[in-house]
């Protein structure tokens, strides 16, 4: 059963979203927050976990952004869902790597369709690619695999968390293990998670500080992917 937090203030928009997340065929449980510190508190205290988390972004005190931003340091999986009359948060909610957008009035296919997503989500089993390292067999999460690149038959694996990891291999062979459409090839060197890419700029994308270039032979693939990504979680209207 997906365990689900729903953080609203308007009291017409808590009673449709209850409503709707009632009548939903997905098995799920939800407590209800009208302002981001009692959530927040809970979370911090051990009290209560979430998987799913349902967020208006115009929130009293802490809006749903600076909620989501504490969210996300305490648990790196959190599922995000923002709930706003407005698009102007798509930036913010991107850098957050929100699960979805939904604009209100929220239509009962919209969240039907997010909640079903996020549910073969937060139910799939991980992602792992087997890598040796340092005479060592390493099974690393492909969630936490920032950017890979290669050098003379080696790899390096930048980790998320900054940690580094370094095989022999060829890129070709690792693109060709990467089930996860997250990850794009664009340089002859470089494969990059767009979880964490923060931009993309003229002279490549950026995961962090770190420039990733984006050649020629691969641009328009790359391009249209991170397009895809960033404005795949918004509904159509």
């Amino acid at each position: 059963m997906i365990q689900i937090a729903v953080c609203e203030d308007n009291a017409a928009d808590l009673a449709h979203l209850r409503s709707l997340l009632c009548q939903t065929k997905i098995l799920c449980d939800f407590t209800e927050y009208t302002s981001a510190e009692p959530l927040l508190l809970d979370l911090e205290n051990g009290q209560k976990h979430f998987d799913l988390f349902l967020l208006d972004i115009f929130l009293p005190g802490r809006d749903g952004v600076e909620t989501a931003r504490r969210i996300r340091r305490l648990d790196e999986k959190a599922v995000l869902i923002f709930l706003t009359i407005s698009e102007d948060f798509y930036r913010e909610a991107f850098d957050l790597y929100a699960f979805q957008y939904l604009i209100k009035p929220i239509r009962p296919a919209d969240l039907t369709e997010a909640l079903t997503k996020a549910s073969d989500l937060i139910s799939a089993p991980e992602e792992t690619l087997p890598v040796i390292s340092n005479r060592q067999k390493l099974l690393l999460r492909l969630a936490d695999i920032a950017y890979i690149n290669s050098s003379k038959h080696m790899l390096c694996f930048h980790m998320q968390d900054g940690q580094q990891y370094v095989s022999y291999g060829k890129l070709d062979e690792i693109q060709a293990q990467l089930a996860s459409g997250l990850f794009v090839r664009c340089h002859k060197s470089f494969i990059v998670n767009l979880i964490y890419v923060s931009r993309l700029t003229r002279e490549g994308f950026y995961v962090g500080d770190t420039l990733i270039p984006i050649s020629r032979t691969y641009a328009a693939g790359a391009k249209d992917s991170y397009y895809k990504r960033l404005f795949g979680m918004f509904q159509e209207h």
